[in-house]
């Protein structure tokens, strides 16, 4: 072997060496940059996971918040219509913070507004409460002025029923009153002389007594007494001409049979009055014969009798 082949063996030998170290170093290098890459890449991935964890917590956060105020107006009901500024406020605070989380956005930005957006809400609910006490007193107040209202009316309504039962007794009291009436037919004789029938062909006058009560209430003076009396086909006996002989009775004008005025004092009087037969087409019919006696425009009391 030659001098010259020698050489070229040596370096022909010696040359892969360093091109494994090149290789070597590229691989270093290469396996640097892809290593930098991976871990790169790991974390912005735990960063993004952080990140969509942060803006999870702040939007559970919110939407606590958003349930809360919307419980809160419930709860209050009409009462929070008068707030409907600070609400406005808190809905508009509320959807920026929402377009934040949904697009690009910073945490302690959100978190500084959502604090201050809590502070609002906070603002909102004392305010509610002090508008709901000075309610719950005017409600109260109210309540208490309806219930001595009341009051006052019962006892106005009390008042006004004694008042008129004691304006019926008074009433009461102001009538006169006929007792012991009672009514019998006569027969006048030739000789003037007057017996009791219950003959009805043989009665020629009617004669009727009763007792004026005893009234203190009423005013003294002249009393208008009417009696009158009706036959058993319920025509009324009259003095004369039916139309002559009327009085005024709760608006109507009815006849009477006999009228006597009477100067009244206060105390019992005992009456009689009698009604005569001055014209022959009078017929007094058999039966029952119906008397009532009237005074200032009352039924005083009654009676009847029979004729045979």
């Amino acid at each position: 072997m030659t001098e010259n082949n020698i050489k070229t063996k040596n370096v022909q030998s010696k040359t892969p060496i360093y091109l494994w170290v090149l290789l070597v170093i590229i691989a270093l290098v290469a396996g640097y940059f892809i290593y930098s890459g991976l871990q790169k890449d790991k974390i912005l991935k735990e960063v993004n996971i952080e990140k969509e964890a942060q803006r999870v917590e702040l939007q559970g956060e919110l939407d606590t918040l958003l349930a809360d105020h919307e419980q809160i107006k419930q709860a209050y009901g009409a009462l929070a219509d008068s707030m409907s500024v600070k609400d406005s406020l808190i809905i508009a605070n509320a959807k920026e913070i929402k377009t934040l989380l949904n697009y690009k956005w910073e945490y302690r930005t959100v978190q500084k507004k959502l604090n201050r957006l809590r502070e609002v809400a906070h603002t909102y609910v004392a305010q509610m409460d002090s508008l709901y006490t000075v309610n719950r007193q005017l409600v109260e107040e109210n309540l208490n002025i309806k219930r001595r209202y009341n009051s006052e009316q019962r006892k106005n309504i009390v008042l006004e029923k004694e008042k008129e039962q004691l304006s019926d007794k008074i009433g009461e009291a102001s009538v006169l009153e006929a007792y012991n009436v009672r009514a019998n037919g006569i027969y006048v004789k030739r000789s003037g002389n007057q017996v009791t029938t219950d003959k009805a062909r043989r009665v020629n006058k009617i004669e009727v007594c009763f007792t004026l009560s005893k009234n203190v209430v009423l005013s003294p003076g002249l009393k208008d007494v009417y009696v009158r009396i009706a036959r058993p086909d319920n025509k009324i006996l009259s003095p004369g001409i039916a139309e002559d002989f009327v009085f005024n009775y709760k608006g109507e004008q009815i006849q009477y049979t006999i009228f006597e005025q009477v100067n009244y004092d206060n105390d019992a009087i005992d009456l009689c009055l009698v009604w005569e037969k001055k014209y022959e087409d009078i017929n007094m019919l058999e039966g029952k014969y119906d008397v009532i006696v009237f005074a200032d425009a009352q039924e005083i009391g009654t009676s009847s009798f029979i004729l045979e």
